[in-house]
């Protein structure tokens, strides 16, 4: 295989090619990528951001001209495409193939390319690395940064509604990443740079959130797919013990002291959170992420009241694909969220919501710490579970909250307001006097002061009626969708 080109298109600068070309016939183009040649002998080939496409093949009227003798006269044709940013399209045009990744493109069939993929022409038109290149003369990279320059991609680790998630390792410090891939977004040529500056936006949010109860999020990538299609590539902090969900399920339910402490972890979060004006909006049992630090030896004295072989737990806030930027307005209006977990303002039909519904869901979420089962649920009907968080239908039943702090119901019933203008604040809560006990012994509710309430309410503990089933705890929820086949993949970041 040989290769010789009819036009120069390089830039001043390059100097990776050795042919010669006639200067009557030179043109100066931007480079916008390079093909680097697997093979000692052959050239590497410069790729000019030309308008029209830049045609490869054997005929001579071809922009670059490749001599193996299974190359087609017209082998196939690079194009520009914006998706949302400027990529590079590779049309196979030829009989004998041309290649991507070791895969046969087909004769009028095209992919987008993406930096480190491996193109061939034929059998011995040459196999080449691809390469977006660099605008040496602005001294600016042009470079399309690829998460596979800086990734080496792993396993699945779960899969989500919105996205999947997968392992990686860092190409340079060989640390472990967890990467959120969502699911391919079309790209519309009358709103792409809007989509792109809104998604900016919320990806620098996003990477300047830094809390120690909050996943770390580390960069962001969009890849494209093809000329239609691009999907973003989220990196984050991998955790490595699991969810708050699955201690649920294990335990059946927490402690009350753990509870505790667990949940002073989880309103740190969220402070910082509001404070920035982001709601998370999907707060739930699965995406309360625990670093568990266990003892190295059985002297060691745990860091709080956690079990026997544990030293510390650290609890971060995960999964912010819900997560919206809400700025001055303080509201935003989209459905979306759990449906056990989900706050009744957002379920309404004129659905303007604030921070609280971040309070709400972790009123949702304390109440499933602590007796193991959800406040909310079809099983507990009549009514459903939509009209028992519209209208804030629930109760502490006999036996599982005999002996929970007094204390512990009243924090619930602030949380678990209907009307958000009741309904506590981050810091109202952080301010409750559960907070401040020593221990979790029962106390008498009229020991709270409550001259700083909006409204009082009875706590109501009430007997689950004989005649009805009691509730289905998360654990045997859980088992039952393993033992029918429908397990939900989890992963420690959705």
């Amino acid at each position: 295989m040989s290769l010789s080109r009819k036009r120069l298109f390089t830039v001043a600068e390059d100097q990776t090619s050795t042919t010669s070309i006639p200067k009557r016939q030179v043109f100066h183009y931007q480079t916008i990528a390079k093909l680097y040649s697997v093979e000692a002998n052959t050239p590497h080939i410069t790729i000019p951001k030309k308008s029209g496409g830049v045609l490869i093949g054997r005929s001579s009227s071809c922009d670059i001209k490749l001599t193996g003798s299974d190359v087609s006269s017209k082998h196939c044709q690079f194009s520009l495409t914006t998706n949302p940013l400027e990529y590079l399209l590779i049309t196979d045009m030829s009989s004998n193939g041309t290649y991507v990744n070791n895969e046969l493109l087909g004769k009028g069939s095209n992919a987008l390319l993406r930096s480190g993929d491996k193109i061939s022409f034929a059998k011995t038109g040459g196999t080449y690395i691809f390469r977006y290149a660099i605008d040496i003369k602005n001294d600016k990279s042009f470079q399309k940064k690829s998460f596979f320059d800086d990734y080496i991609m792993g396993n699945q680790l779960g899969s989500g509604h919105y996205a999947i998630v997968r392992e990686a390792r860092d190409r340079t410090t060989g640390d472990i990443v967890a990467v959120k891939i969502f699911h391919p977004n079309k790209s519309s040529s009358n709103n792409n740079e809007n989509e792109d500056a809104k998604l900016r936006q919320e990806m620098n949010l996003l990477l300047s959130i830094d809390h120690p109860n909050i996943v770390r999020f580390i960069s962001h990538y969009v890849e494209p797919i093809n000329q239609y299609a691009s999907t973003t590539y989220l990196v984050l902090e991998k955790m490595n013990n699991g969810e708050l969900f699955q201690r649920i399920i294990n335990k059946l339910k927490l402690r009350q002291n753990e509870t505790k402490a667990i949940f002073k972890q989880l309103l740190e979060g969220l402070h910082y959170l509001h404070q920035k004006n982001i709601i998370h909006r999907d707060i739930k049992p699965e995406n309360i992420l625990l670093d568990v630090i266990p003892k190295t030896s059985t002297d060691q004295k745990s860091l709080g009241p956690w079990d026997e072989d544990e030293y510390d737990v650290k609890v971060k806030i995960a999964d912010f694909g819900l997560a919206k930027f809400i700025g001055e307005l303080k509201f935003t209006n989209t459905l979306c969220g759990t449906p056990a977990y989900v706050a009744p303002e957002i379920l309404k039909n004129n659905r303007n919501y604030s921070t609280k519904v971040d309070l709400w869901s972790s009123g949702v979420l304390l109440y499933v710490c602590l007796c193991g089962f959800p406040p909310f649920s079809d099983e507990l009907g009549p009514p459903n579970m939509r009209e028992q968080i519209l209208n804030g239908t629930y109760a502490f039943y006999s036996p599982y909250w005999d002996e929970i702090n007094d204390l512990v119901l009243d924090l619930i019933s602030n949380l678990l307001v209907v009307d958000p203008n009741d309904r506590f604040d981050i810091q109202n809560t952080c301010d409750h006097p559960w907070f401040s006990e020593i221990d979790d012994e029962v106390k008498d509710i009229s020991m709270i002061d409550d001259s700083n309430n909006t409204s009082n309410r009875s706590i109501t503990r009430m007997s689950v009626r004989s005649n009805s089933q009691p509730p289905m705890t998360l654990r045997e929820r859980y088992t039952s969708e393993l033992n029918f086949g429908d397990e939900q993949d989890r992963s420690s970041i959705l």
